[in-house]
């Protein structure tokens, strides 16, 4: 059996070459060419996320606009047909000999504002026997008196609303105060005592609108 003992036919072992390890510039090249890749590609992640992100701003901007643009399209759909029911009415009205048919064609008008209103969320506010409450009434005028409870709302000037609960308008009011003996000076902002019979009405700085 041959045994060739690892030698080349000139009968010597080769001389096996050892391979040399990596120079310190070679490895920082390495480390360089990585993190220039790297950087390549963290630059494509940001400007595609970049594009995204500049389209969804586009789209959020347009789609605002629209809201704004659109937003009352509804109400006004509903408010067409009260329209052309008032015009309807002063046709009629016109041609009408009495104003029994006028009076009439101007209920029916009214009542249909009233749902498209109320539909849409509009409530009146309670006022007349109601308590004084300030986060709902706006006091006009005060009227000493003690036929009936302090805050009392004894007369309501001018109707007040909410929207889907929130206060849009104050009602404006007279509102009862116990009665006092003297009123020398005027109080927060109380002036000019009216007297009238068993009540005095004061007058506050604000004017009925």
């Amino acid at each position: 059996m041959k045994n060739n003992n690892n030698k080349d036919e000139t009968g010597e072992t080769p001389e096996v070459k050892e391979q040399e390890p990596e120079s310190t510039e070679e490895k920082l090249q390495k480390e360089i060419d990585n993190l220039k890749k790297q950087l390549e590609d963290e630059k494509d992640r940001y400007l595609r996320l970049n594009a995204e992100f500049d389209n969804a701003r586009k789209r959020a901007v347009k789609e605002h606009e629209d809201f704004i643009k659109y937003a009352g399209e509804k109400i006004i759909l509903e408010f067409i047909d009260v329209f052309e029911s008032l015009e309807r009415g002063i046709e009629n009205a016109k041609k009408a000999d009495n104003n029994d048919k006028l009076i009439e064609g101007m209920e029916l008008v009214y009542k249909k504002f009233k749902i498209v209103l109320e539909k849409n969320g509009l409530a009146p506010i309670k006022a007349l026997g109601e308590k004084f409450d300030h986060n709902k009434h706006e006091a006009m005028m005060q009227t000493l008196t003690n036929e009936c409870k302090e805050d009392t709302i004894l007369e309501e000037y001018a109707k007040g609303y909410t929207l889907n609960g929130k206060v849009i308008r104050y009602s404006k009011v007279r509102v009862a105060k116990s009665e006092t003996p003297i009123l020398s000076k005027s109080l927060n902002g109380v002036s000019n005592v009216k007297e009238n019979g068993n009540e005095s009405d004061i007058e506050t700085e604000n004017e009925v609108k």
